[in-house]
Order: C-alpha cells, then structure tokens, then sequence
C-alpha cells in the first residue's frame, strides 16, 4: 500500500519507481511468497491442506499462490521498465516452443517438490508419531516415488531442451523468427517432447488415482496435469511444423519443372538446411 500510494504523487514516485529500492522490494516479497506457499502446501502444518493432502482452506491455497504469481509479474515487469529487457518477449521470438519448455520445467519442479515433501511427511523418516491414518500405505509411497521421477525427468528434459533453444538459436540463427531450422534441434524436441509426454501420460492415473498422492485437489494433481497439458500442446506444435514441411515439400514436388533451382529447394525443404551447390561439371547436385 506505501509503494501504491508512491506512485500516484509524482514527486514521490522518482523515490521508489524504477530504482533499485523498488527492486528490493519486490526480491523481498518475492521470497516471502515463495517460503509462504512452500509452508501453506504442507500436509504437515495444515494451514491450508489436511492429513490427506486436500486443500482445506481454499482462500488461503489459492491466495497464497495468487500472491507469487504476482510477485513474479512484477519482478518480470520491473527488469523489462528498468534493463530494457523483456524476458515473456525473448521467450516468444527465441523460439516458438522455448515458452512451453520453461512452463513445463516449473511445474515439473512442482511436481517433484511437491511428491517428495508428501512422502517424506507420510512415507519418510520424519512420521515418527503420525496416526495410522497418516501413514501411508506401500501403493501410497510407491506412487509419490513416481511422482518424484517424473517431476525430475520433467525438470531436466525442459532444461536441456531449453538450453539447446537458447544457446544454438542465439542471434536468431537456426530457427529463431527469422532463421531456419537445424534439423537435429528440432528432432530433439521431437524426441524429448514424445517421451516426457508417454511418461507423464502412463504416471498421471497412478498419482491422481484413489490410493495416489494426487488423489486429492492439491499441488500434485495440479502440477501433473499441468506437465501432461503443456507437453501435449508441445507435440501439437511440432506436429504442425512438420505437416507444413510436408506440405511444402510436395507443392515444391507438384510445382516443380525439373530444373536444378526446384529440385535444390526440395531438397532444402526436406533437409531444412543451407542451399546446395550446383556441380559445373555434370549439371548435378552435391
């Protein structure tokens, strides 16, 4: 309220906006949404979720949340008004697909947290003195088990596709808004995208079932099935890219006179790479 009412009277605002005071502020809150969702969500403190894992106290969880999506817009917000740096922005023209890999690598880090604070709470060492309904059961722990491996391969795979996107796609070389595409880039996230999505597609029901720890409306349920949506619009954009190659190649086929300029485009086309040179000597192509 302090830093509101800062902003609406100008002489007061050159205080605060866009200074480094404010960016403390911000750094500030955000961690304390961040220690506050991590205590809210735990099974063990009961603010906001019972024994079973459900939410209990819907204003608090989902307030609680609400407050470090927030803090993050601001922070986001803050870097773009005062580095010049639009981070949403970067991610979109980077890569078409490099947004859902970071969203992906949150929620699976979501999910990985977030299985192994419910199994240590019920299935670990520390639930000495837990009453027998608290306990977990074998088929209980197992399955926070597989919700740990899951949110780890999530967390990982995105990473490194992440990287990849950022690192070999710098300068809009090779498949940025204005490059082409490096075709064993895009095959990677083919790849990654197909396996993390059978994964996350066979463990969903064993997390989210009756005996799961995602059984109940909590961090888990919400992370797993946020992993598998995102994963799914991650195999529908490269499946589109690829039917537009595939089209493309067979115009160029159907369209095509012969000559060594159509059928150099068709090879580009089907290889998405540099053109190909002429050979002078046979008329041919290397």
């Amino acid at each position: 309220m302090i830093v509101v009412f800062l902003h609406t009277k100008p002489v007061l605002s050159s205080i605060i906006v866009g200074t480094k005071i404010e960016g403390g502020i911000i750094l500030i809150l955000l961690c304390f949404w961040s220690a506050l969702v991590a205590v809210v969500s735990d099974t063990r403190h009961g603010l906001a979720t019972d024994p079973t894992g459900g939410i209990s106290n819907g204003n608090l969880y989902y307030f609680t949340w609400a407050g470090l999506a927030v803090g993050v817009a601001l922070m986001l917000n803050y870097i773009r008004s005062v580095y010049g740096l639009d981070i949403s922005a970067e991610l979109k023209t980077r890569s078409k697909r490099l947004q859902y890999w970071v969203y992906l690598g949150i929620a699976g880090i979501i999910q990985m947290g977030s299985s192994a604070r419910v199994f240590d709470n019920h299935c670990g060492l520390s639930n000495y003195g837990l009453g027998e309904q608290e306990l977990g059961s074998v088929k209980f722990c197992r399955r926070c088990k597989v919700g740990i491996v899951l949110g780890v391969f999530n967390a990982i795979g995105s990473l490194i596709v992440a990287l990849l996107l950022i690192f070999v796609l710098k300068g809009g070389r090779g498949g940025g808004s204005s490059g082409r595409k490096i075709p064993w880039l895009f095959t990677t996230e083919i790849v990654m995208s197909s396996i993390l999505c059978l994964c996350q597609a066979v463990g969903v029901p064993f997390l989210t079932s009756q005996e799961g720890p995602g059984a109940a409306i909590n961090n888990i349920f919400y992370s797993s099935w946020a992993c598998l949506a995102i994963l799914l619009v991650l195999m529908s954009s490269w499946v589109q890219d690829w039917s537009a190659a595939s089209s493309a190649v067979r115009s160029a086929d159907t369209n095509g006179n012969g000559s060594a300029y159509n059928e150099t485009e068709r090879i580009e086309l089907r290889e998405q790479t540099v053109p190909i040179r002429s050979n002078g000597n046979s008329g041919g192509l290397v």
